[in-house]
């Protein structure tokens, strides 16, 4: 069984949606310990998550806690067969043992920093945050109760609310190892890459700009309207659409803030304050647009645009790329952490392109093309120092 396989069983059995024979998977998978330790960490995130106080109560959220792993409702405790009490109070005896362990172990929830780096969560205007479950077909609430966006699977979409008069925002985290989509209330599509997050507001307001914040890179398909321009603030970058498809990097690590425009056009501005008074830098198709944080100044060339939108569709393609550089986006696509020893190998350049491999088979194809030696530690790789350094 796949990480991922026992992640969906222990979601459907924390809201009482198990099947008999996903049951006996979930009781097999617990005689190895990294399933048992899965099976805490999503403890973790979705118990905690729930919480609506900031300090926690612990004999009183353990009862919460209690409350909320309770058999499926349409299963009958009063049969014998396979099927049973017993079977349930074995996952039940796992789950007090864990649960128990952390709820008393700690005083408060999880930091929003862990959570993001566990699960896709979405930060509603309240302040709560929902963790998104992909397997999960739902529609989001407001305070009020009103529905602003319907779920499906790894997407969300947005409805036009017409009479909305302040803007309200929602954010959504992704951690690395994951996609995600989300369909803005104008129309516009934005597909967001690992390692993510992107704040929007829930509706846009007649007259005003639609500026989105984003962290990280995603992928935008602007819908097209010549009154309301679109607006990505990217930290130190901004650009300015009116209906365009464009990618944009911007993680914090990275020296440098790219868009690559894929159809139409875009504009850059330096300051946030200032998209609509200074001089833009204005980007054709097929040109990438860098701004270096270090040296505070533009720079554009041509670019073939599949090696920059590759990884919507899972692909990463790698084009005269440092090891440095790789290495990042390695890290954020497959979820672990790479240390790298072998500083000649960090400023080597390479070309790859890698669809379904796994972080092995990655891994493999460097050591029989460039000879690295390495070990594999749970999710952290460790790349040794080459001999003649």
């Amino acid at each position: 069984m796949t990480t991922e396989d026992l992640e969906n069983i222990i979601q459907k059995y924390l809201k009482g949606k198990l099947s008999e024979v996903e049951l006996d998977l979930l009781l097999d998978s617990l005689s190895e310990e990294w399933a048992r330790r899965q099976l805490q960490e999503s403890i973790e995130i979705n118990y905690l998550l729930s919480l609506k106080y900031q300090k926690v109560d612990s004999k009183a959220a353990y009862q919460d806690f209690l409350s909320k792993i309770q058999p499926p409702k349409k299963v009958s405790l009063l049969r014998t067969k396979k099927f049973s009490i017993l079977k349930y109070a074995a996952v039940f005896v796992v789950l007090f043992g864990l649960g128990y362990q952390f709820l008393f172990r700690n005083e408060a929830p999880l930091s929003t920093l862990e959570i993001k780096n566990k699960a896709i969560t979405l930060q509603l205007s309240s302040g709560e945050v929902d963790v998104v479950d992909e397997d999960d077909n739902t529609q989001i609430w407001e305070n009020e109760g009103q529905t602003i966006a319907t779920r499906k699977g790894s997407k969300i979409t947005y409805a036009d609310n017409a009479v909305s008069e302040k803007l309200v925002y929602n954010e959504l985290n992704i951690p690395y190892g994951k996609k995600f989509q989300v369909q803005l209330s104008d129309g516009t599509i934005v597909y967001l890459n690992s390692g993510s997050s992107l704040k929007y507001p829930v509706n846009f307001l007649k007259g005003q700009h639609r500026e989105v914040f984003l962290t990280g890179e995603a992928y935008f398909k602007v819908a097209e309207d010549m009154t309301h321009p679109f607006v990505v603030n990217a930290q130190e970058v901004n650009i300015k659409v009116l209906g365009t498809e464009f990618n944009v990097s911007s993680y914090d690590e990275d020296e440098s803030i790219n868009t690559v425009l894929v159809s139409g056009s875009v504009q850059l501005y330096r300051d946030s304050n200032l998209y609509d008074s200074e001089d833009p830098l204005e980007l054709v198709p097929e040109q990438k647009g860098s701004w270096d944080k270090a040296d505070m100044t533009f720079e554009v060339q041509k670019v073939n645009t599949d090696v920059h939108t590759a990884w919507i569709s899972g692909r990463l393609i790698f084009r005269d790329m440092t090891f440095k550089t790789i290495r990042k986006k390695l890290e954020r696509h497959y979820n672990v952490t790479i240390i790298n020893s072998n500083k000649q190998l960090e400023e080597n350049t390479f070309n790859a392109v890698f669809d379904i491999e796994s972080i092995e088979e990655v891994l493999e194809v460097f050591d029989r093309n460039f000879d690295i030696k390495y070990r594999i530690q749970n999710n952290q790789i460790i790349i040794f120092k080459n001999q003649n350094e």
